[in-house]
């Protein structure tokens, strides 16, 4: 009931001036003399009942009229609402539109600086892939020339090493010859310095072999010149003796070697005579001095 009458004020508002109306008006009846109150009591219940009544269909209409107004304001609201809401959708919608709009131009947009941005790196490479080309094509014909300028300096070089080969060999064949002849000449003045010096070698032997015989010989007549046969009679036999001397011809030493048959007097004999021949004879050449002598002492040949 209380929800009720919150939902329409204006009808609690006309209940309660009725209300209060119908109080006052009877607070006036009961201050009339009675019988006027009983002769017009009829008319006074009459007119109540008739403004009670007048009064409820009044509510009533105004209820249902206000019920009306509320549901007018209630579908006024509810269009309202839906306007809203088909404004809201149709603006959300348009929104949306505008996003997706914006999205395709932006994506038009991206599509078309991505084009721009492929075209332009296309367009680097393309220019890169020419100039590399091109610096491939610079390098070749430069490794060509360089090629062609090696092949040149290589066949400049294969030639002057030819021609270096050709006087190396040319030279060479000329120091063969050269040495050739040199040692030819060489040989042939060695065989003659050999020869020469064989000959002279050969000279000189002999003429120390006869100056050592001379030597040897003058030693052993000087020695037989100063010896005394001793008192024996009989052949005396060969005796080896050996001298050993000291410059000068001093003698140091005599012993005897192989003196088949020989007796001691024999041998006092030989060595008296050698100690005799001191100074032995010098030789005719100084190298020819030997320290040691082996004689052979034959007094009978």
């Amino acid at each position: 009931m209380i929800s009720e009458l919150r939902r329409y004020p204006r009808a609690l508002l006309l209940s309660v001036l009725f209300h209060a109306g119908l109080l006052t008006l009877m607070f006036v009846s009961m201050n009339f003399d009675e019988p006027e109150k009983l002769v017009k009591q009829g008319e006074r219940v009459k007119t109540v009942k008739a403004k009670v009544i007048d009064q409820q269909q009044l509510e009533a209409s105004q209820k249902k009229k206000q019920q009306q107004l509320d549901t007018e304001k209630r579908k006024k609201e509810e269009a309202r609402r839906k306007a809203a809401e088909k404004k809201k959708k149709q603006t959300e919608a348009k929104k949306k539109k505008q996003a997706e709009v914006k999205k395709k131009e932006n994506q038009k947009k991206k599509k078309l600086a991505e084009d721009k941005k492929k075209k332009l790196a296309e367009a680097e490479k393309k220019k890169k892939l020419e100039e590399e080309a091109k610096q491939k094509k610079l390098a070749e014909v430069k490794h060509q020339k360089e090629a062609e300028k090696l092949k040149a300096e290589e066949l400049i070089k294969a030639e002057e090493k030819k021609q270096a080969e050709e006087k190396r060999i040319a030279d060479e064949k000329k120091k063969d010859e050269a040495d050739k002849r040199r040692l030819a000449e060489e040989d042939q003045k060695r065989k003659q310095e050999e020869l020469k010096s064989q000959l002279e070698s050969e000279e000189s032997q002999r003429k120390l072999s006869a100056l050592r015989d001379a030597y040897r010989l003058a030693i052993k007549q000087k020695i037989e010149r100063n010896w005394r046969r001793p008192q024996e009679s009989g052949k005396m036999p060969d005796c080896e003796v050996r001298v050993l001397q000291g410059p000068g011809g001093i003698i140091l030493d005599v012993t005897f070697g192989d003196c088949p048959g020989g007796t001691n007097t024999y041998r006092a004999s030989i060595e008296n005579a050698i100690y005799k021949a001191e100074p032995l004879p010098r030789p005719g050449d100084p190298t020819l001095f030997e320290r040691e002598l082996k004689l052979l002492f034959n007094p009978d040949k």
